[in-house]
C-alpha cells in the first residue's frame, strides 16, 4: 500500500511541518517574523498549541521568537493545570460511580485516557470530554447512576444499531461544564463498532490510578489501534495533529507482543487499511518508532483483502458511504431495521427534538427532517 504524505487542510503544510518537528525535538529554526502570526494559528486549529509550547519552553526557546506576541497566553500554565485539575477531580467521582453499578466494568479510552497515561500533564492533551466505555448489559443502570451524581442526557437520535453512546454533561458550583460520552460499543458505525468489543478491552485493560483506584484505560496495543480508528471513521481520515500525536505516542510504547496483538486485532478486525494509514501518517510527522515489519504485515494484509472499512480512508468520502459499508455488514434484516431507526426515529423524540404538539406537525418534521438530512449524507468531506 506504501506510506501517503499527509496533506493538512488545517494551516499551510510549512506550519504544520514545524509543529511536528518542535512537539518531537527534531531541529527546527524559528519562522520569520511575518510567519508567527500564521504558524500560531495552524497549533491551535491542530489543538497542540500548549504542547508545542512546553517542548520549546523545554529546550530553552523563546515562545514569542515563534509565535510572536499573541503567544502572551501560552505563557502561564497555572490556569489549565488548575481548570484541569478540577476536572479530574470529577472524573474520579464519575468512574468511581460507574464502577459502582453491577457489571459496568468502565474502562476510559480515547483522549481522556491517554491525557492521564501517556502526556507528561493531563492539560496538555485538549479534549471536549471524557469517553467511557462500559458493558452493553448495564447501559440503564449506568445511566440512573450517573442521574443520581446531577448528569444530564443529551436528546439523540435513539435506536439499538444507529447509536451506541449517550452524551452527558453537568455544571459544577465553578461554572464548569463536565461531558461524558459514556460508550457501550467502541463506535456508531457497525464495521468499526464490531472490531473490539468492551469485553475484550475490559479482559486487557490496565490500571489507570491518576483516576483513582477504581480507573482503567485500554491497554497500549488496544489503545493503538482505536485511535486509528477514531482518527479514520469518526473524523473522517483526519490529519489533525492532535489525532496523529496521540498515535505517535501510543506507537512509542509499544512492546514486540503489544505489536503483534495489535495487527492480529486489526486483521480480524478487518481494519489493517486503517491501522496502517494512522502509523503511516505519524512516521510521517513524528518520525514514529514502527518497526518495518509491522507496516509491511498491515500493508500485505491491506492489499490482499478488500476491506469494507476502507471506505473511510477514501478522498470522496461521504456520509452515506459509512452506511453502504454497514448495510452491506449486516444481515438483510438488521439492515432494514438500522434504515428505519434512521430515517424514521420514533414519534416521541420528534415531539422533543423539534417541539411539535400535533401528529400533523410531527408528520412534517419527518419530511422536512428528511429534505434537509439527505444532503448532507451525500456531500463529500471538505478536505483530507
Amino acid at each position: 500500500m506504501g506510506h501517503r504524505r499527509a496533506h493538512p487542510h488545517r494551516g499551510s503544510a510549512a506550519a504544520q511541518w514545524h509543529d511536528a518537528r518542535r512537539i518531537s525535538g527534531r531541529a527546527a529554526s524559528p519562522p520569520s517574523a511575518d510567519r508567527r502570526a500564521a504558524l500560531l494559528e495552524a497549533a491551535r486549529a491542530h489543538r497542540i498549541d500548549r504542547l508545542a509550547a512546553r517542548a520549546l519552553r523545554e529546550r530553552g526557546e523563546d515562545l514569542f521568537t515563534w509565535f510572536g506576541r499573541a503567544a502572551a497566553d501560552l505563557v502561564d500554565e497555572h490556569a489549565c493545570a488548575t481548570i484541569d485539575a478540577v476536572r479530574e477531580r470529577e472524573l474520579r467521582t464519575v468512574i468511581d460511580t460507574l464502577a459502582a453499578v453491577e457489571g459496568a466494568s468502565p474502562v476510559v479510552f480515547k483522549g481522556g485516557a491517554l491525557a492521564h497515561s501517556h502526556y507528561p500533564s493531563p492539560w496538555l492533551r485538549p479534549r471536549l470530554d471524557t469517553d467511557i466505555l462500559i458493558s452493553p448489559s448495564a447501559v440503564a443502570a449506568a445511566l440512573a447512576a450517573l442521574a443520581n451524581v446531577n448528569y444530564r442526557q443529551a436528546l439523540t437520535t435513539p435506536g439499538t444499531l444507529v447509536l451506541s453512546q449517550a452524551s452527558l454533561s453537568r455544571t459544577d458550583e465553578f461554572g464548569i461544564e463536565h461531558a461524558l460520552d459514556l460508550h457501550w460499543q467502541i463506535a456508531n458505525w457497525q464495521v468499526i463498532a464490531a472490531v473490539l468489543s468492551h469485553g475484550e478491552i475490559a479482559a486487557r485493560a490496565v490500571a489507570l490510578s491518576a483516576l483513582g483506584p477504581h480507573a482503567r484505560a485500554a491497554a497500549d496495543a488496544d489503545a493503538l489501534v482505536l485511535a486509528c480508528l477514531h482518527r479514520a471513521a469518526h473524523h473522517r481520515d483526519s490529519h489533525e495533529l492532535l489525532w496523529i500525536h496521540d498515535i505517535h505516542l501510543l506507537a512509542s510504547r509499544l512492546s514486540t507482543n503489544d505489536w503483534a496483538l495489535a495487527i492480529a486485532t486489526a486483521r480480524r478486525g478487518g481494519v489493517t487499511a486503517l491501522c496502517a494509514r494512522g502509523l503511516s501518517l505519524t512516521i510521517d510527522w513524528f518520525h514514529s518508532p514502527v518497526p518495518p515489519d509491522v507496516m509491511r504485515a498491515l500493508d500485505v494484509s491491506a492489499e490482499g483483502a478488500k476491506e469494507p472499512s476502507a471506505v473511510y480512508l477514501s478522498s470522496g468520502q461521504r456520509l452515506v458511504d459509512g452506511l453502504l459499508s454497514d448495510l452491506r455488514a449486516l444481515p438483510a434484516r438488521t439492515r432494514m431495521k438500522l434504515l428505519a431507526e434512521h430515517v424514521f426515529p420514533p414519534a416521541d423524540y420528534m415531539r422533543r427534538r423539534y417541539n411539535a404538539g400535533s401528529r400533523l406537525s410531527v408528520a412534517l418534521w419527518y419530511v422536512r427532517r428528511l429534505a434537509s438530512g439527505i444532503p448532507k449524507w451525500f456531500a463529500m468531506r471538505s478536505g483530507p
